[in-house]
Order: C-alpha cells, then structure tokens, then sequence
C-alpha cells in the first residue's frame, strides 16, 4: 500500500526533524483496543459456549419410557452442558444404581429422539436441592 502524498511529506519533515535514515515510514500502526474490551469478548464468547441449555421439552416427557417407571421417580434429567447431559438422584442409593446402567444404552434412547442437541457423554450427580435431614 503506497502513501498517499500527504502522508508522504509528513514523512520527509519527521526524517528531516530527527534525522531518520529511512526513507520509507514505518507501517501504521493499528489503533489500539483497551483490555477491558478485550477480555470482555473473550469471557461473552466462552459464556456462551459453556452456556447451560435447557433440555427440550420431549425429554423431560419420555424420561419415564427411557430410564423406566422406577427409575424416573428418583432420578431425572437437569441440564446440558458442553454436550454433556447432567442426571440428578435424589438419594445416594440411587445414584449407585444410575452408575450400573449402560451409559451406551441409555444414550441410544435419548439421542434417537427428535430435536434433542448432540450429547456427548452422561454425567450423574446428587441432586443438589435435596437437603439433609439432621
């Protein structure tokens, strides 16, 4: 990109002022952008990939036909994260009994439904509105 003749003789006074060999100028510089901005647009673009989604509506109806009567009363969907599909139990017992399904099986009869995202794994977890009795 050539100077424009502007440009060109500003050039010659700067060399000429501080006795600059070069002939041609530097390259622009681009201007420069606070940090805040920054790192603003790097923390909203992982938000929103991290971003929990809801789980769509036709989950939450099936659940009983997928994990079956008995297990659908203790154990249910919550959320989706990075592709991973949080269940919560509400008691330990269960939880153990969630770990002993086939992760493949169970997988296979979420993802044939229509419209649900791509889950990649299965996470399980205590329910975290359960409250201890002491």
């Amino acid at each position: 990109m050539k100077p424009d003749n502007s440009q060109r003789l500003r050039w010659e006074l700067t060399r000429e002022r501080f006795g600059i060999e070069d002939r041609y100028p530097p390259p622009e510089r681009r201007q420069e952008k606070h940090i805040g901005d920054i790192l603003s647009g790097i923390l909203k673009a992982e938000k929103n990939e991290a971003e929990e989604m809801e789980l769509p509506e036709i989950l939450a109806s099936h659940w009983p036909v997928i994990a079956g009567e008995q297990l659908s009363k203790h154990v249910r969907p919550s959320h989706l994260k990075n592709g991973f599909l949080y269940l919560q139990a509400d008691h330990p017992g269960w939880l153990a009994e969630l770990r002993r399904l086939p992760k493949a099986r169970l997988l296979k009869k979420i993802t044939s439904l229509p419209g649900i995202p791509e889950i990649k794994d299965i996470r399980y977890q205590l329910d975290p509105a359960i409250r201890t009795r002491k």
